[in-house]
């Protein structure tokens, strides 16, 4: 797989470093989760319990950049609380702050986890003034799916039918999209839903229709049967070879120009298996 394309949440209340998920072959981590908070920047609950000090954690991000990591991001949003609070604050000030933050411990971008409704406007303008502040850093956005009727074209959403990542996309400000192809077990494309491995290319493939070709779409699958309530753990697919199937699945849509890797949630429950899943599709070319 091109470098960077192997991309892994890492839980902030875990106790996995940077530096240890790069050395299993994780080369783009995102930290679960920072939080805005108006011009606050900061992680949440304060502290990356694996690297607990400032000091630490720029180290734990250096050494995990010389173990191969081609892209640290820094996470908002999460389903558990949101960690995204832009308040009334103009997005120019809260993209310096961020920018600014970012640099000082060495995050290469921004990724946007929302769950919640909020203002797609805004959102927009907030990509736009971080790539201002700093062209060089990766934005992304981990949506989630939905669908009016079977068979028709999915669309994202942060949860039910809201449509908030819309106008950011289409104004081309993510260079990544990790969709979240589970926890949903209602859209259907091409037969399959998301307990279902076929689902995986499906998606890929019915989301091309309707995304900008510059932005690149990595569908997510959970680590484990533990990482989403429903998924393709849970669907006809599961047993002994799961992991082999969805290398496979990944195989058919790895060449596709439009492709944007893998993404897992979450690196904390790929250990707590073994790491079966990076083992799997670590090496797909």
């Amino acid at each position: 797989m091109k470098p960077g394309f192997m991309t892994g949440y890492l839980e902030s209340s875990g106790n996995i470093t940077f530096t240890e998920a790069a050395a299993q072959g994780y080369d783009t981590l995102i930290m679960a989760f920072g939080r805005i908070d108006g011009s606050d920047i900061g992680i949440d609950n304060g502290t990356f319990n694996p690297s607990p000090t400032p000091d630490k954690l720029r180290a734990d991000i250096r050494h995990a950049k010389t173990e191969g990591a081609e892209n640290i991001l820094f996470s908002v949003g999460g389903a558990t609380h949101n960690t995204y609070n832009p308040g009334t604050t103009p997005p120019e000030e809260i993209a310096g702050s961020l920018v600014k933050f970012l640099n000082e411990y060495g995050f290469t971008g921004v990724d946007f986890d929302l769950e919640v409704n909020c203002d797609a406007s805004y959102l927009c303008r907030l990509c736009r003034e971080i790539r201002k502040c700093d062209n060089s850093l990766m934005l992304t956005a981990a949506p989630q799916i939905n669908q009016t009727e079977h068979g028709s074209d999915l669309f994202l959403v942060a949860g039910a039918d809201h449509r908030i990542y819309d106008l950011a996309i289409e104004n081309r400000q993510f260079d990544r999209l990790f969709i979240q192809a589970y926890n949903n077990p209602w859209p259907e494309v091409s037969g399959y839903n998301e307990t279902e491995l076929g689902f995986i290319p499906a998606a890929f493939n019915n989301l091309k229709r309707t995304i900008p070709e510059e932005t690149l779409i990595a569908i997510g699958q959970p680590a484990s049967i533990k990482g989403a309530g429903t998924s393709i753990f849970h669907g006809p697919n599961a047993g002994n070879n799961i992991y082999q199937g969805i290398s496979k699945q990944y195989q058919m849509i790895c060449k596709d120009p439009q492709f944007g890797g893998i993404m897992e949630w979450s690196i904390n429950w790929d250990k707590a298996a073994g790491y079966p899943f990076i083992r799997a599709v670590r090496n797909i070319n």
